[in-house]
């Protein structure tokens, strides 16, 4: 990767909030989602090797995981100590693939005849058997091999002794592997076929667990938002394969990044499935009449002379900016008891959210909010990120210095504005007002995935425990239970439900946990 293209991506991630790419094209094991159908496989084919089944068979479209699957298989039976082979080059024919197999078990013989090899294999698989060790062979890709191929894994199936398996055997390959098994000439392999598993894709509410799971594995800490529709149009263009989620939503991310943007919505998808797939625009447009392709001429040419005549008008006004203040109690926000009440409504929405004059007035209530807080020295970037939408760094500077917190809500109830120092404001990026508002939070989430373990997490886990939200087991680990909590919270509270605990999860529960506390 060239400097340019790498700088220019460390900047999309730098305004994403993530410390790497969640969606990598290569497959990675160590992150991998492994969704509760993907966990019953693991579970029936570890189970089968402890119980020395014999033959087992996975298959799978392509891009859904089975190698990523396959290693994991290896990783968890080696650590209860069985021995493995894996071969993962299938062009391998007669004593080249027993070789392959061989050489994974670390096995080597100078003598290239198929019977010394065999001999060595047997062996091999009799002395691990005495000492009490089992042995698994994973064949990759296994739908490449010819007859001669799978004939001679059966012969290797056939090794036992005293009616015990020495060796499992799992080939793992994409559906045509099952069409090849069931062909007369290897319907005595197949009759020896104990385990059959079928990795299927991510269905609609899986795509959404696996988008978040990625993405706060990454660093996201509920920043990043998948609108509803983008996540139907996501699944449509992808229909749950892993692989193509990942190309997707790796291109919807820098789309994002371009429009300056923390949301995807479905012109994002779109826009991002095009740029990957530009031959198949014509797919997502749908054929134009005659006279729809007539009204959209005259609408143009409408348009043009409308412009023209509005632009003469709009040549003698002036682009002023206003800033109103409530005119009664009643619309004041307290900053806490008796404290002055603070309110900005910014009225001029044609500005660019970007164009900040450098002698832009910072408006009085935005002056008095900070000072509240003592956060004075932070007015001039305080009130750029109220313009801009760009909080990330300004709120991670304040939280280290200051311990303070600072909290984007849409709604507040009275209790909360009665309590805490509240500023509302209507920014030209976001179009509709926001309350903003700081604390020093009792606990902080940084990571927050499947299997994930943390003090913190058992603090949540109690937490979601005492609203009735949480019934699982208080181990201080991240399972769908929880998982499940923090989205029905976040749908009950009015958030958006990114099923990360962040900063607004935090403060609402909180906030309501206290409450809870007083009336008893």
């Amino acid at each position: 990767m060239t400097t340019a293209l790498a700088k220019e991506e460390q900047g999309c991630l730098d305004f994403l909030g993530l410390y790497h790419n969640p969606f990598p094209v290569v497959p990675e094991e160590e992150n991998f989602y492994f969704s509760e159908h993907i966990q019953k496989i693991l579970t029936e084919i570890i189970f089968g090797v402890h119980a020395r089944k014999g033959f087992m068979v996975l298959t799978g479209e392509v891009g859904l995981g089975k190698t990523t699957i396959s290693r994991r298989i290896i990783n968890l039976i080696e650590e209860k100590g069985v021995e493995t082979s894996l071969v993962f080059y299938t062009g391998f024919k007669d004593v080249e693939l027993i070789r392959g197999i061989n050489r994974d078990f670390g096995l080597t013989a100078d003598s290239l005849l198929f019977s010394d090899q065999m001999q060595l294999l047997y062996d091999f698989l009799v002395e691990k058997n005495r000492c009490g060790k089992n042995c698994t062979i994973i064949i990759d890709d296994a739908q490449n091999l010819d007859f001669k191929s799978l004939e001679l894994i059966r012969m290797i199936s056939n090794l036992e002794t005293s009616g015990e398996k020495l060796v499992q055997i799992l080939l793992v390959g994409q559906p045509e592997l099952i069409h090849l098994l069931d062909s007369k000439e290897l319907r005595q392999l197949r009759s020896r076929i104990v385990i059959q598993q079928e990795v299927k894709a991510l269905t609609p509410e899986e795509l959404k667990d696996y988008l978040y799971f990625k993405l706060n594995l990454a660093g996201n800490r509920g920043h990043i938002r998948i609108q509803k529709t983008a996540l139907n149009k996501i699944y449509k263009l992808t229909q749950g394969n892993f692989r193509q989620v990942n190309l997707l939503m790796d291109r919807c991310l820098y789309v994002a990044f371009l429009h300056n943007t923390l949301e995807i919505n479905r012109k994002i998808v779109v826009e991002a499935f095009v740029d990957l797939h530009p031959k198949k625009l014509k797919l997502l447009k749908k054929p134009l009449t005659l006279m729809a392709s007539i009204f959209i001429v005259l609408s143009l040419f409408g348009g043009m002379v409308y412009s023209g005549f509005s632009r003469d008008i709009s040549s003698t006004s002036s682009n002023i900016k206003t800033y109103a203040t409530p005119k009664d109690n009643s619309d004041r926000l307290e900053l806490g008891p008796a404290k002055q009440a603070l309110q900005i409504t910014d009225l001029n929405l044609d500005k660019e959210p970007n164009d900040l004059g450098q002698h832009s007035v910072i408006p009085e209530s935005v002056i008095n909010f900070l000072d509240e807080y003592k956060l004075s020295n932070y007015r001039d970037p305080f009130f750029e990120a109220l313009e801009t939408g760009r909080f990330q760094e300004l709120t991670e500077e304040i939280f280290e210095k200051t311990g303070y917190m600072l909290v984007r809500l849409d709604h507040v109830s009275d209790h909360i504005q009665n309590a805490y120092g509240t500023l509302r404001y209507v920014s030209n990026l976001i179009g509709h007002q926001q309350f903003y508002l700081f604390w020093r939070p009792p606990l902080i989430f940084t990571k927050f995935y499947y299997y994930y373990q943390g003090e913190e997490i058992l603090k949540l886990q109690k937490m979601m425990a005492k609203i009735n939200l949480y019934s699982g087991l208080l181990d201080g680990i991240v399972g769908k239970k929880l998982m499940l909590a923090v989205v029905n919270y976040q749908e009950q509270a009015g958030l958006s439900v990114t099923g990360y605990p962040d900063e607004k999860t935090i403060f609402l529960l909180c906030h309501e946990l206290e409450n809870l506390k007083n009336e008893t």
